[in-house]
């Protein structure tokens, strides 16, 4: 008798563990670990789905068995890499395993299938019908000339019934087929365009240093730190191309979702229809198919952001993280799995090679590569061997001279000589919506969401207020909910305030917006990039979705409307963050034969990221902030650790995180820990839900995960927590 080892697709600890169950005998000579399967679960032996994750002749329990009901699949969704990968995951993100296998798969939606009409057995021997049977006669004579025809075709075009065609493929005159078809949002059975640009020397001497690392059995990865234009593309393809000439797979991650088209472009012009992507803009019919076409090695090359890390290949041979710094590899849901961990855990599983590619690395990256845990790689030129000029505008002087417009004296200058040169502009603000906030100028009152503790943004062109945590929308008052005074006003500025004041001060461009509330459909962002790329805007507009991986070549100028936004954050990476994307955005500009310029507004310009960021110089920055971060013992000098409480009763919450806290202080005595806490989070109520959390800070991230898990545990037992959600977040990439 054989036993099928099974994972129950249920998000809960007291199921999380492996169920056996007898292989009937019709299903021994099919089943195989990785597929998914329908069990009996539970008293009521209710139908539930699961996961194989080994067969075995013995089972390791002495209750009786139930036998599996079916098959969902003929193949086996999950590999053998993502079996193993999702048992490390579980320990490393204190989740169930359930969590991480539903995290590797897409959702298993209808296939889209097309039928074809085909001439049967009985057709040649011209079976003779009745005269009466004109519609089975006409589609014997469509066949004569053309075979097959598609189904659809017959029934639109000859209004072709079903019991027409059934009649005729009882008689075994036709025959009637089904092929699955593809949704493909790009083409990629295009020819590839002519042979790839020769490498630089820099850049071949990356790309050799990357290919040695494939055959070598102590594998690091690399950093692969180039300034913005310098070519890191192209090494990513050379590498690649190296991989998939011996037969191996590639999985290719990008930060933005607004990257993804322009990503997969390049690739899809080298590598053809080897190249598929996975984003969630998708339908789920389309992430599916792509999945299935990785699953089944028809395509090669995976692109897309985080969750393109759980391609379903098995011989991966190199994984590249563009633009490695961004918070975005980073899941917010439950597992919260960081992407550039999943690659080098892949790394060690399956040996493939990986490459974090950046202009401006994360700081616990380069200490890393400092510190030899990564191989450092440089790009230091850019093709053109030009970077932009770059100057910080004080606007604290716009203010002295009167000025009170979100445009500077000379960045407006600036916009308007590029217009007149026929070139493209981009103009960055972090921050979507037309105001951030709403209050009242006569008591202080700010409109706040009454399902989140947060302020609600003003948009606009909706004329309306909306939460960006939970999406409610609220009427603008008329007068002061708090005072009653009409003296109710918008503050801040959004994107669309920007792109408001732009067609006002400059009506003949053509002006582009890009930000979450332009690009909510589907193929939104393609859109919006390819109708810039084309010269059909003379200004772009948007969040940091625009600021970085895009590549306009007759973009020369890029303002950035209020460079503080991110440097006033409470978050301590606030320095980093501003540093990078000040980099990053600047780095948009003359990247082809026009010397590019960027203007940073500020009101402080003589902070340390910033000065550094107008020299495009990441060592000094690095070096100060190192230093800061040691003094202060943040990462890479500490490791933390964030135990977030959640629930609908803030009492319950409160009273829960304290009996947690008096756990760590119990089992923490005079060990290496730092308690900090509890308090409300930074956002202390979202959908309901109040939000409290605690941090504990440790040197060792090990011996930290143990110390919480434990404590964790010993307090879930005692404690009744069925009403609250607990979610545990190691080296968050801001405290929430």
């Amino acid at each position: 008798m054989k036993y099928a080892e099974i994972i129950i697709e249920i998000k809960a600890r007291e199921v999380d563990r492996v169920f056996y169950y007898i292989v009937p005998e019709g299903l021994e000579d099919k089943i195989r670990p990785g597929m998914r399967v329908t069990v009996p679960f539970g008293r009521s032996s209710r139908p539930t789905e699961g996961y194989v994750t080994a067969l075995s002749d013995t089972a390791e329990t002495s209750r009786p068995l139930k036998e599996i009901t079916a098959l969902k699949d003929n193949f086996a969704a999950l590999t053998e890499t993502g079996i193993r990968l999702a048992g490390w995951m579980r320990e490393k993100y204190y989740c169930t395993l359930s969590d991480c296998l539903q995290c590797m798969l897409p959702k298993f939606v209808g296939s889209r299938v097309i039928k074809y009409v085909h001439r049967g057995k009985a057709f040649e021997k011209g079976k003779e019908l009745p005269r009466k049977a004109e519609k089975q006669i006409q589609v014997i004579r469509l066949l004569t000339e053309k075979s097959p025809i598609r189904q659809d075709f017959l029934r639109n075009e000859y209004k072709i019934s079903y019991n027409t065609l059934k009649s005729l493929e009882e008689k075994e005159i036709i025959e009637i087929t089904e092929q699955e078809k593809s949704r493909d949002l790009y083409n990629t059975n295009l020819p590839q365009t002519g042979r790839p640009h020769t490498p630089t020397p820099e850049q071949r001497a990356a790309v050799d240093s990357i290919i040695s690392d494939f055959d070598r059995k102590d594998k690091k990865p690399f950093l692969l730190k180039g300034v913005t234009g310098s070519g890191k593309t192209l090494v990513y393809t050379e590498v690649i191309a190296e991989a998939l000439k011996r037969g191996k797979q590639a999985i290719v991650l990008v930060p933005e979702i607004s990257l993804t088209p322009q990503t997969v472009q390049r690739f899809i012009n080298r590598f053809g229809s080897l190249v598929t992507v996975t984003h969630s803009k998708m339908t789920d019919g389309e992430r599916l198919d792509q999945w299935k076409k990785a699953r089944n090695g028809r395509v090669s090359v995976m692109v897309g952001p985080r969750s393109a890390i759980f391609a379903p290949f098995d011989n991966i041979g190199v994984i590249i993280i563009d633009e490695e710094h961004e918070h975005t590899y980073k899941s917010e849901n439950t597992p919260k799995y960081d992407a550039r961990e999943i690659a080098v855990k892949l790394q060690e599983i399956c040996g493939a090679t990986v490459v974090l590619g950046s202009a401006t690395p994360a700081i616990e990256s380069y200490y890393k590569a400092e510190k030899g845990g990564y191989r450092l790689l440089e790009l230091n030129n850019r093709i053109n061997m030009r970077l932009p000029d770059i100057y910080a505008v004080d606007m604290r002087d716009e203010i002295a001279l009167g000025n009170k417009s979100m445009f500077s004296i000379k960045l407006q200058k600036a916009i308007r000589e590029t217009l007149e040169q026929k070139k493209q502009i981009i103009l960055f603000l972090n921050r979507r919506g037309h105001s951030t906030f709403v209050s009242c100028r006569r008591c202080g009152y700010v409109m706040t969401c009454d399902s989140c503790s947060v302020s609600y943004t003003y948009h606009m062109k909706e004329n309306r207020l909306v939460c960006h945590y939970c999406g409610r929308v609220k009427e603008i008052p008329e007068v002061c909910p708090s005072c009653g005074s009409g003296y109710i006003k918008y503050f801040g500025a959004g994107t669309e305030k920007i792109t408001k004041e732009v067609n006002r001060l400059f009506p003949e461009a053509r002006v582009l917006r890009m930000d979450a509330d332009t690009t909510k459909s589907k193929d939104s962002h393609r859109q919006i990039l390819n109708a810039f790329a084309r010269g059909e805007a003379d200004i772009l507009v948007g969040t940091q979705m625009i600021a970085k991986g895009l590549d306009f070549p007759n973009v020369v100028l890029v303002g950035v409307v209020a460079a503080d936004l991110s440097l006033n954050s409470s978050d301590y990476r606030s320095a980093e963050n501003t540093f990078q994307l000040l980099s990053q955005v600047s780095g948009r500009a003359g990247r082809a034969d026009s010397r590019g310029r960027v203007l940073i507004q500020t009101y402080m310009p003589e902070n340390y990221c910033i000065e550094y960021a107008k020299k495009n110089d990441y060592i000094s920055f690095y070096r100060e902030e190192i230093e800061f971060r040691e003094q202060m013992n943040y990462p890479p000098f500490s490791r933390i650790c964030v135990v977030l409480f959640t629930g609908e009763d803030e009492k319950q919450v409160i009273s829960s995180l304290h009996h947690f806290a008096a756990v760590l202080n119990f089992y923490g005595k005079g060990k290496d820990y730092t308690v900090i806490g509890p308090g409300a989070a930074m956002v202390s109520k979202i959908k309901d839900r109040f939000r409290h959390r605690i941090i504990i800070k440790g040197k060792d991230e090990e011996r930290l995960k143990s110390y919480v898990f434990y404590c964790l545990d010993k307090f879930d037992k005692r404690e009744d927590t069925k009403e609250i959600t607990i979610s545990v977040t190691i080296n968050p990439t801001y405290i929430p």
